[in-house]
């Protein structure tokens, strides 16, 4: 299942898996699913991983992650991490999170590195 929740010392994460994705509107579906999901979970700050490898990216996609993001920002707070950022991706990134008033999603080479992240010490 691409949405699943994990734990790491002792915390809850929602991991958002994208690498299944093999198309634009896999991309878009997952948007839409993810988001869902997100919204319907009773805690009011979530700790998500995003797993990008081999996902890709689009102006659509990009612009309902933001609308997404809008969404879910009314009702939680969230602290996110990333993996398989590289190359266009991670510029896309940059932009995600310079429209973002919150701290944005993090890019991290390792699924340890980001896990580790999320649930340290703001």
């Amino acid at each position: 299942m691409p949405i699943t929740q994990i734990t790491h010392q002792g915390k809850k994460i929602i991991f958002v898996d994208y690498e299944g994705c093999r198309n634009k509107q896999d991309m878009l579906d997952m948007v839409v699913q993810s988001t869902d999901y997100l919204l319907a979970q009773p805690d009011k700050h979530l700790l998500i991983l995003f797993d990008y490898t081999h996902a890709h990216g689009s102006s659509e996609y990009m612009r309902l992650a933001k609308e997404s993001r809008d969404k879910i920002y009314q009702t939680k707070t969230t602290k996110s991490a990333a993996i398989g950022i590289s190359g266009i991706k991670r510029i896309l990134l940059n932009g995600y999170n310079a429209l973002s008033s919150a701290k944005g999603m993090q890019p991290f080479d390792t699924k340890s590195a980001a896990l580790d992240y999320l649930v340290g010490e703001d």
